[in-house]
């Protein structure tokens, strides 16, 4: 197996559709019409979506419904201005904890409450029989996680990838606006593992499945920081995907890991990806501003990257660090990629793909994707990585990498199915 650095996005035709974007202003405009008639004049149309097609001659298709759907998410969730509520975890009984919070999401009436906290504008409660399923499908993810965990390191990635499944079904259908019941889920996983070039491959003609639906569940990512928390939307990112078919190989998806960066940086195919993050705010002219602080003093990410993610020609240098200043007002336009390590400390991620956000749940369903099938499908190669062949930094490395996401995608999974953000804090 040769570990190979590869990052590539090409543009893709009669690629799968999930959301098509329209006049949204200008069909809010008209909406805003239709909620101004009447009782009496409303009573000749079936609605709002009728009133805009018989006056305007507008017809939204299923695709555009979709954008409409995320669009009214996205605009609920920056109104509400509800974030995550920073849960700290004793560094003593991490592990523990961490599997205690995903027993107590095995509640139907649970599963119900927070699926409507969740999708703010889906109309309708949750039916029964589907909250039963979702709880079945989280309990047997928390019994995969605890089987992987006293399994030996040959068969450990394909328990870890089933139970990583099984969570991702349930933030699936409790997250997504596209998806109501677990039936509407495809089978397939909605990414290819190429074995030749050591790559994921995803987006564009590849059949869509659990990781485009994962994908498409997160539709805006937070930023908390304990006291001045912002997010931003992720639109512009499920857009990109549409279009482009992108394959990114294992050593580069590894490398944006925060808590391997010490050690991917030893394997020689590797590069620099993850960045320490300070946030500040302050407030000049009566206006709140927010100053993002990257890098370790000695590295950094480039400029012109930086200019493009964050929509601004002003970047300084302090310390050896890249420091930018952004409006409070213009945070909804910018689309870093931020992760929370475990301890809930914030990093820059260089995106892998310029103009795609992969978020940090969406990140380890990948790796332990490829990790899975190099043992399902190259046993050899498998029990190479493991034995040092190919290096011992790199067995080392992986090694590491599936006692993190044994702890670490739980977390995460805490963080898409309640309104907690997991953090382990020493004593």
């Amino acid at each position: 197996m040769d570990v190979k650095w590869i990052t590539d996005a090409t543009s893709a035709n009669d690629s799968n559709i999930f959301v098509e974007k329209y006049d949204d202003t200008k069909y809010a405009e008209f909406s805003n019409g239709y909620f101004a008639l009447t009782g009496q004049e409303k009573g000749k149309y079936k609605g709002m979506e009728d009133y805009i097609s018989k006056v305007y001659n507008i017809t939204l298709n299923q695709h555009q419904k979709n954008y409409k759907k995320f669009n009214d998410e996205i605009e609920k969730s920056f109104s509400d201005g509800n974030f995550y509520s920073i849960l700290p975890v004793s560094v003593y009984s991490e592990k523990e904890t961490i599997m205690d919070l995903l027993t107590s999401l095995e509640n139907e009436n649970y599963i119900k409450k927070i699926y409507k906290i969740k999708k703010k504008c889906v109309t309708g409660e949750l039916k029964t029989d589907t909250a039963s399923k979702l709880m079945d499908s989280i309990r047997q993810g928390r019994s995969l996680l605890e089987s992987a965990k006293t399994a030996n390191m040959l068969s450990k990635p394909l328990i870890d990838f089933y139970a990583a499944s099984a969570y991702a079904y349930a933030t699936i259908v409790i997250n997504s606006p596209l998806h109501k019941a677990l039936d509407t889920l495809k089978g397939s996983h909605g990414h290819t593992y190429n074995h030749k070039d050591g790559t994921v491959e995803f987006g564009g003609k590849t059949p869509s499945g659990t990781f485009i639906d994962l994908l498409f569940s997160i539709y805006t990512a937070q930023v908390i920081t304990g006291k001045d928390n912002f997010r931003y939307s992720l639109m512009p990112s499920l857009l990109f995907i549409q279009s482009h078919e992108i394959k990114i190989s294992l050593i580069a998806l590894l490398s944006t890991v925060p808590e391997l960066n010490n050690q991917v940086l030893r394997i020689p195919a590797s590069q620099r990806m993850v960045y320490p993050l300070n946030i500040k705010t302050a407030v000049e002219k009566g206006k709140a501003i927010y100053t993002f602080e990257i890098g370790d003093g000695m590295d950094k990410p480039s400029d012109d990257s930086l200019k493009l993610i964050f929509g601004t020609e002003k970047i300084e240098e302090k310390h050896g660090k890249s420091v930018i200043t952004i409006p409070a007002e213009k945070l909804s336009g910018i689309m870093p990629t931020i992760y929370h390590d475990v301890h809930g400390n914030l990093w820059y991620i260089n995106q892998l793909v310029e103009g795609f956000h992969l978020p940090e749940i969406c990140l380890h369903f990948l790796i332990i994707s490829a990790l899975c099938n190099i043992m399902r499908y190259s046993p050899y190669e498998w029990n190479n990585i493991l034995s040092n062949k190919i290096s011992s930094d790199f067995s080392l490395l992986i090694s590491k990498y599936l006692r993190l996401f044994e702890l670490k995608y739980p977390m995460l999974v805490v963080q898409q199915l309640t309104e907690f953000l997991p953090t382990i804090k020493s004593e």
